[in-house]
């Protein structure tokens, strides 16, 4: 991962709210937000309930996730809304990391 050349002073985590096992993907995200007039999905990155990491949207680009607050964050998204994993929550654990060592 490279450091956006935008400044980031926070980090969101977001659930996908299904626990639906075909909206698993960041390309269903991506479906939903274009439906919904965004230029692309909102999040950043997407996490699935196997761990695997997805990428979204450019790190350049100011996230579409959390409304009055995107300027200067990292949208992460998680699958689920009642039950995660806890490959999904060492995938987290390890990107969390990764964008921290960005900024020491």
């Amino acid at each position: 991962m490279n450091k956006p050349k935008r400044p980031i002073n926070r980090v969101f985590l977001h659930c996908s709210a299904s626990d639906n096992v075909w909206h698993d993907n960041i390309e269903t995200m991506r479906e939903w937000h274009l439906t919904r007039g965004f230029n692309d999905v909102g999040y950043h990155f997407f996490i699935r309930k196997d761990g695997t990491l997805e990428e979204g949207r450019s790190l350049e680009k100011t996230p579409a996730a959390q409304k009055r607050h995107n300027k200067g964050s990292i949208a992460i998204c998680c699958h689920g809304l009642e039950s995660f994993t806890l490959e999904q929550f060492d995938t987290l654990r390890e990107l969390c990391k990764e964008i921290n060592e960005l900024y020491e």
